[in-house]
């Protein structure tokens, strides 16, 4: 890991580190637009589309600070239009693997009523702002 990205952000990001909570608004057209593209009339509107547990750390940590590598989720219960959903996220590891450095964030989303929505678990590569991420993981396909 270059000492750029560790003095940047890696040193900066603490497990047990919550990230600033955000809220959104479902509407009929979100959905609507959702199953149009995924050609499914009666499709539940996706909540890891949101990609929250990302979401969630970029306002943190500013834009292009982690590349999603990998991300789990469970669903709990169908998106009504007009919901307002509130996403809580939290670091829960960071390692390093193959000199790269990976921060794991999980994400709870619950509807205006309380209703647990979704569980989210993002495994992403962290970068500085200014380096594009995509040139670290090209770095796997270069040849010698």
């Amino acid at each position: 890991m270059s000492n750029e990205v560790r003095d940047w952000l890696w040193d900066r990001v603490q497990i047990g580190e919550r990230l600033q909570p955000f809220e959104y608004i479902v509407s009929e057209e979100m959905l609507a637009a959702y199953r149009d593209t995924v050609e499914n009339p009666t499709a539940a509107y996706p909540t890891v589309a949101g990609r929250h547990p990302l979401r969630a750390f970029v306002q943190t940590f500013g834009k292009q600070t982690l590349m999603n590598v990998g991300i789990e989720a469970e669903y709990f219960g169908a998106v009504r239009p007009g919901s307002i959903l509130r996403v809580e996220a939290v670091i829960v590891d960071k390692y390093i693997r193959r000199d790269k450095p990976y921060i794991v964030v999980e994400s709870t989303t619950t509807d205006d009523s309380g209703r647990l929505i979704e569980k989210s678990r993002l495994v992403g590569l962290a970068a500085l702002p200014s380096k594009p991420l995509f040139s670290e993981v090209a770095r796997k396909w270069e040849r010698d």
